[in-house]
């Protein structure tokens, strides 16, 4: 007969066969990854759908705004979010924030052009303001779920196997929308959201609570006991079956010890901020500055912006085995050498005026690789410094500091711009002005401007065009000189001769290219400055590790010795 004693320290058998634990654990990781590609589905929607809203009369600026209060916005939401997440069932808030963000979604692409510009603009701007706060429902439930079916050990390849998803769910989105924004600008925003909503019933599938709601044991004590012994970190050591579980200290005040007072959380977080000035500067403008800087088709542009996810996606999985295999948990090591090769990267592609597609793409590709390492790894660190307690918590606060960022590549940059162009329009305006003999500031000059950028790009279409479609061009060419005259007759009063249509033509067509180009290489010289600071501040915490996976070693040192 046995007695009590050695009742309570005999080895205790997991409530749920092994082979379970590992099906839900690879269920939660990659239904947390393909749940956060659809979010990303409707959440970088718009990029595309920018082009096309400039052209019925929304301004950089106005874009830019609606990127800022979008960004910042979705930053607290992570942060709160992040703090409720800790406490509430992923199954559910996920599920819920998806679908919600894919309604938001529906009536920005069910907003009619036929109300106006203003009034187009105010009804996308609330509906995207009310989207960037549900998506902060999305990552706080994935990194919790992370940190509570995942052992610290694994953190980093795991965390960047996850990851993944940012870059997937970008990059799927920029080639679906490629092809979409064909249809018009709506598409943009209606494809994605159906495809989302469809999303959501599966998060709600696919995800649970934490492993000791289901039956399991803790995950680090599975992981020890599966795998310690095949990578030396074992620590044998006899379960007390009648001891207590820890206390919870409460919300407030694990939020006290693991995150407010954590300086390394502090430094975490304005790293966050510049490295997330590159990747939304690049992520949210790339369709336009390509076109408009580097003069890359819009469809060609999709695609190379596709490019830079992709490649993303290989500097992802590369950061996460450096962290765990080759600097040991030191993922702030990891992320400072990546940003020095992203700040190389950034400098070629500021310094090389070049509209080559190929060298763009991989000159893109390359930032994209060294900056999604870092995107990845913070997440994680913070997380896993903060230990399970706080991790949706210390990963929101870090993602609110990312998202502070689109008060620089939001409306900063819009503003960046338009200012910079602001000069070049003048002159033009003036130099049209003169050719027509009127004022500057006649009413009339907007319209005669367009009307001949119109013409400009008709015949620039008629010449590149194939024999099938060249009678059709012919046509528009015809239609496009007739409404450049209308205007010009308007404004003067009289018939235009032919050398002031062409002259007029030539004039808008040219400055429009240098207005075009003239703000963007301050934004890549941002690039370039953001990624240096970055790196200085990983420089400072190099040798951060999780507190719980330093304690494992001390513990395994100890049984050695």
């Amino acid at each position: 007969m046995s007695s009590p004693q050695l009742a309570n320290t005999a080895t205790p058998q997991p409530a749920r066969p092994d082979s379970q634990y590992e099906y839900w654990r690879w269920r939660i990781l990659f239904g947390t990854m393909i749940g956060y590609i659809f979010f990303y589905f409707v959440r970088k929607s718009i990029t595309m759908a920018m082009p096309g809203l400039e052209e019925v009369g929304v301004t950089k600026t106005t874009l830019g705004l609606f990127l800022t209060i979008h960004g910042v916005l979705y930053g607290v939401s992570r942060f709160v979010n992040g703090i409720w997440s800790d406490r509430v069932n992923p199954r559910y808030f996920m599920s819920i924030g998806l679908f919600l963000a894919a309604s938001t979604n529906v009536f920005c692409g069910v907003a009619p052009e036929s109300i106006g510009a203003t009034r187009l603009a105010w009804v996308i701007g609330t509906f995207w303001i009310i989207n960037g706060w549900v998506q902060g429902m999305g990552f706080p439930p994935c990194a919790k779920s992370l940190t509570h079916w995942f052992a610290p050990r694994e953190h980093g390849v795991k965390f960047a196997t996850w990851n993944i998803s940012h870059s997937l769910g970008a990059g799927l989105v920029f080639i679906l929308n490629s092809f979409v924004v064909g249809f018009g600008w709506h598409y943009c925003f209606l494809v994605p959201a159906a495809l989302s909503l469809s999303g959501a019933i599966f998060l709600f599938w696919a995800l649970r609570d934490a492993p000791e709601k289901e039956g399991f044991e803790p995950v680090e004590q599975y992981y020890e006991r599966t795998r310690g012994k095949a990578d030396g970190s074992a620590v044998e050591a006899a379960p007390v079956v009648d001891a207590e579980p820890e206390k919870d200290a409460g919300c407030w005040a694990n939020l006290c010890e693991h995150v407010f007072s954590n300086w390394a959380i502090w430094v975490l977080c304005w790293a966050n901020f510049f490295v997330y000035v590159v990747r939304f500067s690049i992520l949210d403008w790339a369709p336009t500055f390509l076109t408009q800087a580097k003069g890359v088709d819009l469809k060609a542009a999709g695609w190379t912006t596709a490019s830079y996810e992709i490649f993303g996606a290989f500097g992802i999985l590369l950061s996460g085995f450096m962290m765990d295999k080759l600097f040991r948990g030191r993922g702030a090591k990891t992320c400072f050498y990546y940003m020095l090769g992203c700040a190389g990267a950034a400098f070629l592609f500021w310094k090389f005026n070049s509209s080559n597609l190929v060298l763009n793409a991989l000159l893109m590709s390359l930032i994209g690789f060294f900056i999604y390492g870092p995107q990845c790894l913070i997440g994680c660190v913070a997380s896993t410094v903060a230990t399970k307690k706080a991790a949706a918590a210390s990963s929101g606060l870090t993602g609110l500091f990312g998202y502070l960022s689109t008060l620089v590549t939001g409306l900063g940059v819009g503003v960046l711009v338009d200012s910079a162009t602001a000069p070049v329009k003048a002159e033009r305006d003036q130099t049209i002005a003169a050719i027509v003999q009127i004022e500057a500031n006649d009413e009339n000059l907007a319209g005669i401007v367009k009307a001949a950028e119109g013409l400009y790009d008709a015949e620039r279409r008629f010449q590149n065009a194939k024999p099938a479609k060249a009678e059709a061009l012919k046509v528009k060419v015809g239609d496009a000189r007739v409404a450049l005259i209308d205007k010009l007759s308007a404004a003067t009063g009289a018939q235009p001769s032919v050398d002031t249509v062409e002259e007029v033509k030539k004039t808008a067509g040219l400055e429009r290219a240098k207005i075009a180009e003239a703000g963007w290489p301050r934004v890549f010289g941002m690039l370039v400055i953001s990624s240096l600071i970055a790196a200085a501040l990983f420089a400072s915490i190099l040798n951060l590790r999780s507190p719980e996976l330093v304690k494992a070693e001390e513990k395994a040192k100890a049984a050695k010795a």
